[in-house]
């Protein structure tokens, strides 16, 4: 160990006296190259997307959609699996064992170069859930149509009748409670069954 013999020296005495100069040279020192890492295991291909367990309409699907849009068939079968998700979603679980219960959401992560055509598979395997959400509201449009009339008439707003009443009596009006509004949904409820922001 190297003892300052000067406390009132100035630093570039000091770091020479200490070697600063020498240990600075010996930490920076070109580095010794890595050895090339050691590989994790051989890489093998991965087994074809197991179309054949599916349903047959639902392997027909996916295979032609592949074949159509000159795809892998590993693209098609994971965006119509998470199709099948959706449209089954909160709708079946399934049991594990004994109390063991699972919803069937599936999460589903395509990645692909661009230019590879996902967005035409997409569309051809989302179709029918775009189909059935149109029908559904299509059928509900008038029941949420009269809502919003039954809604918006005066003889289901009981709570104007004391303004009115103080304004045909020349009277100030009590204040009516603030009304609460209806979730955006359901204004929107007759073009989409979705409910964005609610």
């Amino acid at each position: 160990m190297t003892t300052i013999t000067d406390p009132h020296a100035d630093a570039d005495a000091l770091l020479s006296q200490l070697g600063a100069a020498e240990q600075l040279a010996e930490l920076h020192q070109a580095a010794q190259p890595w050895d090339k890492p050691a590989p994790f295991g051989r890489r093998r291909e991965l087994p074809p997307f197991p179309v054949h367990a599916l349903p047959p309409w639902v392997a027909d699907h996916m295979s032609a959609v592949a074949e159509e849009t000159q795809t892998p068939l590993d693209l098609a079968g994971c965006v119509g699996l998470a199709a099948l998700s959706t449209a089954a979603g909160g709708r079946a679980v399934v049991n594990v064992r004994g109390s063991w219960t699972e919803p069937v959401n599936l999460f589903v992560l395509v990645a692909m170069p661009p230019g590879s055509r996902k967005s035409a598979v997409f569309r051809a395997m989302t179709a029918p859930l775009h189909s059935a959400e149109k029908a559904l509201a299509d059928r509900v449009g008038p029941q949420i149509t009269e809502a919003e009339v039954s809604r918006r008439s005066p003889s289901t707003w009981p709570r104007r009748q004391p303004v009115r009443q103080a304004a045909r009596e020349g009277r100030p009006h009590p204040r009516p409670s603030p009304r609460r509004r209806a979730p955006p949904c359901l204004w929107r409820a007759s073009r989409s069954l979705s409910c964005p922001g609610s």
